[in-house]
């Protein structure tokens, strides 16, 4: 699955962005300031649009999770996971009773407000974020608790987390990559390339997710070939 990144808080953008061969978009809410009622826009949006929808959180809360799936996305990236405990919140909070969680069952988007046969979907797409040595450290727990579909590296906060912020050929650095692999297969892996897309895409190219480029990037790349004319 290839899905676009979204950061720019605007439901014009998400429309742009869905109009393309790629199955979906994320909604980067970590660092994208996106408010509540822009991103169920955004949200709803991409579903019309007849694409998947992921939303990255910043938190394990209730509300940030019943609020985007409410809406009607299919599936929730969590930045800075790092153990059992959010795990066990995640799976709580996004799987109905009669999935084995405790989400409350209203009469939202997500179920067209009453008029879906079904109202119980399945259970969302879960993906858990790496992003610290702590997060690298307790893998292998969280990994056994089966609540996540996938595993996503953060390169940038990982290195930060190291000590190394941006040194992606150190050898601590890649000494947690191959900690991540002996655990994670390449088909539960999800990655975000965010430029030199063509370039970088051979790497992961038997990841089961890849988010390709990024809005704002995809600006600053485009005006950058215009300068010449300026």
């Amino acid at each position: 699955m290839k899905l676009a990144w979204q950061q720019i808080p605007d439901p014009t953008v998400t429309e742009i962005l869905c109009n393309n061969k790629l199955s979906g978009v994320v909604l980067d809410t970590e660092h994208g300031c996106f408010s509540p009622e822009t991103l169920y826009k955004c949200i709803q949006v991409a579903t019309l649009c007849r694409k998947k929808c992921f939303v990255r959180l910043i938190s394990f809360d209730r509300q940030s999770i019943r609020r985007c799936l409410d809406a009607g996305c299919d599936g929730l990236i969590f930045a800075m996971t790092e153990n059992t405990g959010q795990a066990n919140s995640a799976f709580a909070h996004t799987r109905y009773p009669a999935h084995g969680g405790s989400r409350g069952l209203g009469l939202v988007r997500e179920n067209l407000w009453g008029l879906r046969e079904n109202l119980v979907k399945k259970p969302p797409i879960l993906i858990a974020q790496i992003e610290t040595i702590e997060g690298v450290r307790n893998l292998k727990n969280i990994y056994e608790k089966s609540v996540f579909n996938y595993f996503m590296i953060g390169p940038y906060d990982l290195t930060a987390s190291l000590g190394i912020p941006g040194q992606f050929n150190s050898q601590k650095y890649l000494d947690c990559l191959e900690d991540v692999k002996k655990i994670v297969s390449e088909k539960e892996m999800a990655v975000h390339i965010p430029s030199n897309v063509k370039k970088e895409l051979k790497k992961y190219k038997n990841y089961g997710i890849i988010a390709l480029g990024m809005d704002t990037t995809f600006l600053i790349e485009k005006y950058k070939e215009v300068e010449k004319y300026a």
